[in-house]
């Protein structure tokens, strides 16, 4: 099999696309560069994040990438959502989160375990933040894993330890 990036000639219509754009971009060479380099980390990044998820028996869905994000993926375990993976340009890591909804009815008896919360989830490496809305009240856990250390064991226990968070918020509420 011949691989995408190279043949047996030399040919590679892929490149040729790619210079003929630069060629006629009218951005500098050092902007070029960047951009090609925030590419192949995207590429990479997006194999790595692939290939560790189909590794723990999990699915990735709605892929996402923006000015702000490099990319972005919810996380599934067959039809149930377990949370998402993201990374943004030029971090040094990935987001491994949950985002959890609590009507405005529950807030008062929520708010009251709020500090024993943040606790119990900072000792397990997942930080909280809080944003209340018009008729509920959101709350966005993360963990970050670095790029150089992500691999199926340490994804796997970051992903425990958030899930670990999420039901103590289900308890809670």
């Amino acid at each position: 099999m011949i691989d995408r990036m190279q043949s047996d000639n030399g040919n590679n219509p892929l490149r040729d696309q790619i210079l003929d754009l630069l060629a006629n971009s009218s951005t500098s060479a050092d902007e070029d560069l960047a951009a090609l380099l925030q590419c192949a980390d995207q590429i990479r990044n997006r194999r790595i994040v692939e290939r560790t998820v189909k590794e723990c028996g999990l699915k990735l869905a709605r892929f996402l990438s923006d000015n702000s994000l490099e990319l972005y993926y919810d996380l599934k375990r067959g039809r149930h959502d377990v949370g998402y993976i993201s990374k943004g340009w030029g971090e040094p890591g990935f987001r491994v989160g949950d985002v959890i909804e609590i009507p405005r009815t529950n807030i008062p008896s929520f708010k009251e375990h709020v500090f024993s919360l943040l606790n119990f989830c900072a000792v397990r490496g997942v930080s909280i933040s809080f944003e209340e809305k018009d008729n509920m009240f959101e709350i966005q856990m993360d963990a970050v894993i670095y790029s150089d250390g992500f691999n199926k064991k340490v994804f796997e226990q970051v992903l425990h330890y958030l899930n670990v968070c999420v039901e103590r918020v289900n308890d809670l509420i």
